[in-house]
């Protein structure tokens, strides 16, 4: 397993997959986020003025978010949950960065992007190719609305050549078993998202 970026925050007990035996994480009241409440901000310090603030030169403003975001403890836990093999809890985590970004900025689409490889994992523990290629080809498209790979920093402090190395994994996936196994947390990717720096 790779290292964790939010090692004080515990992985829940169980990778939840659509139609398999563990209880839905929100709506059943045995899943592992039952009465949680969703913080829609996640505890972010982005809000309308912090993105309104930020400079408008590209590679400042990449740097700024790339120092907020890697200062969060909630965006270092998503990445922790994708990484570790939990993609449907990443995909939700995300969806609240996604929501805070304000969903058409430049930035939310990337996060979008990062929804649609999480979900691509899950189709892939669903056993479902065809939604494999699908959400795979999704987060590359709307990656590539903000994400270069000669970009050092990374958008949001990710590496370009992480990102990169897991498109290339979910583009070479070929239907096994994953998705049957017993285990309650199984690593889909050999590659894993990491920090630029």
């Amino acid at each position: 397993m790779p290292p964790r970026y939010a090692p004080a925050i515990p992985l829940p007990p169980y990778a939840y997959v659509p139609g398999h035996e563990l209880p839905h994480p929100v709506t059943d009241p045995r899943g592992h986020l039952y009465g949680a409440q969703k913080d829609q901000d996640c505890e972010l310090p982005i809000f309308p003025g912090l993105l309104s603030s930020l400079p408008t030169d590209p590679t400042s403003r990449r740097r700024a978010l790339a120092a907020t975001f890697a200062a969060n403890h909630e965006w270092l836990y998503a990445l922790d949950l994708f990484n570790q093999g939990y993609y449907w809890e990443a995909h939700e985590a995300w969806e609240s960065f996604w929501n805070a970004l304000g969903r058409t900025t430049a930035e939310a689409l990337f996060v979008q992007g990062l929804i649609h490889l999480a979900a691509a994992c899950v189709k892939v523990r669903e056993g479902k190719p065809n939604g494999v290629a699908r959400h795979t080809k999704r987060a590359r498209e709307l990656l590539g609305v903000t994400f270069t790979a000669d970009d050092r920093e990374g958008v949001l402090g990710i590496s370009a050549a992480s990102l990169n190395a897991v498109l290339a994994e979910l583009d070479g996936y070929k239907r096994i078993c994953w998705h049957e196994t017993p285990a309650l947390v199984v690593r889909v990717l050999d590659e894993s998202l990491w920090l630029a720096g």
